[in-house]
C-alpha cells in the first residue's frame, strides 16, 4: 500500500511503472504465444496445459493493461448543452379570427 501510495504522489514515476507493466505483459504473451504456436509437444496435455497458460496470461494481461482489453475507454467530446427558446414570430402565424372571403 505504501508502494501505490507513493506513486499517487509521483505522477511521472507511475506513468513509468505502468509503461513497464504494459511492455512486461506484452513480452509475455509473446513468449508464451511463440511457445505455444512453434513448440513440437507430444503430449496431448502439455498442449492443453500451454494452451491454459497462454489464456491466463491474456487474461491476467486485460486487467493490467489495456492493450489487450475489450472494455476500452472511448474518449469522446460531447456538447450535453440544451438550449431551449420561445420567438414570437406573428407573421408565420394565421389568423382564425379572419373573415371567410367568398368569390
Amino acid at each position: 500500500m505504501k508502494f501505490y501510495a507513493w506513486l499517487k504522489k509521483n505522477p511521472e514515476q507511475e506513468a513509468r511503472i505502468v509503461e513497464a507493466r504494459k511492455l512486461g505483459v506484452q513480452t509475455l504473451i509473446d513468449k508464451l504465444l511463440q511457445v505455444f504456436s512453434y513448440q513440437e509437444v507430444e503430449s496431448p496435455n502439455e498442449i492443453l496445459w500451454i494452451r491454459e497458460k497462454a489464456k491466463f496470461v491474456q487474461w491476467v494481461a486485460g486487467k493490467v493493461t489495456d492493450l489487450y482489453s475489450d472494455n476500452k475507454t472511448i474518449k469522446q467530446d460531447i456538447d450535453t448543452k440544451m438550449s431551449i427558446s420561445w420567438e414570437d414570430n406573428t407573421s408565420d402565424m394565421i389568423d382564425v379570427n379572419a373573415e371567410e372571403v367568398k368569390e
